[in-house]
């Protein structure tokens, strides 16, 4: 009996680990998603394609509606499960997928990026990011992905941020954005404007200082960075004070990180970003 049931856990471990390796539902990685290229005029313009989601929110503006009129209040009861993948993570998930030309572009919590069929499923590709030790978060998780052009973005747990090739997964480039070593940590989904990825950090509880930045879409370098804490001599920085009416050096751990994706109006050219929790004292 021993031995039997010594059998059924080796080959249930073997079917475990061939399903891994094949990608979750058994599909074939290594195959080149079926996708166009995604110009910033097609994420400007989401609205005009409903049956993709382009961006975090659906669109710049972040109203996260969409147009499509098949499922319907009427018939919504006659809806049947057509497939589901299998996560191979036990940490929680938040992430919004990404739909684009019939591909769902997922992550697998903390930082493993998947391109799925979205009629079969089936993995088409996966990669994976394993966040270096020492991040200090309760959150391992990623809330999702940009794309732009035939580029993919992840904003990685570890602090880095990584472009990928949209179609195969290949790392185009992988570039440290902050330091891990001072708490900050990454899980916002970027959003895309025009030839940049805008986003920031987690890590208020930490007693980070919490900032926007920008990074050129090609490269990953930083084209300029927003600091939601003021710093000494800019605006607002006389209001963090010590305890005795004194300035202090309180304002470099004053939290406000960035907790959701923010959104972009084309027209004044802004873009607008909530803040999160203070630093803890």
């Amino acid at each position: 009996m021993m031995r039997r049931l010594l059998l059924i856990i080796a080959m249930t471990a073997a079917m475990t680990a061939l399903l891994w390796a094949q990608g979750g539902r058994g599909g074939a990685p290594g195959r080149e998603a079926p996708v166009k290229a995604v110009p910033f005029e097609r994420i400007l313009r989401a609205d005009d394609e409903p049956q993709n989601w382009l961006t975090y929110s659906g669109g710049l503006d972040s109203q996260r509606h969409s147009a499509l009129t098949q499922i319907t209040p009427e018939n919504a009861r006659d809806l049947k499960l057509s497939w589901v993948f299998q996560s191979r993570s036990l940490e929680k998930h938040e992430v919004t997928p990404l739909a684009v030309d019939g591909v769902l572009y997922t992550v697998q919590s903390p930082n493993d990026v998947l391109a799925l069929d979205g009629t079969t499923g089936k993995t088409i590709w996966q990669y994976s990011h394993r966040p270096e030790e020492g991040v200090r978060t309760p959150w391992k998780l990623s809330r999702g992905l940009a794309i732009l052009g035939d580029k993919l973005f992840l904003a990685a747990l570890d602090a880095k941020l990584i472009a990928l090739d949209a179609k195969t997964g290949k790392q185009l480039w992988i570039t440290p954005i902050a330091d891990q070593k001072l708490q900050y940590s990454f899980t916002v989904a970027p959003i895309v404007v025009k030839d940049k990825l805008i986003l920031g950090p987690a890590g208020g509880e930490y007693g980070i200082r919490g900032f926007v930045a920008a990074f050129d879409v090609n490269t990953g370098k930083e084209v300029w960075r927003f600091y939601t804490v003021p710093g000494p001599g800019e605006p607002g920085n006389e209001t963090w004070l010590g305890q005795d009416g004194k300035p202090n050096d309180s304002w470099l751990h004053g939290g406000a990180p960035i907790w959701t994706t923010g959104s972009y109006d084309p027209d004044t050219n802004l873009t607008y970003w909530g803040t999160g929790n203070p630093g803890s004292a």
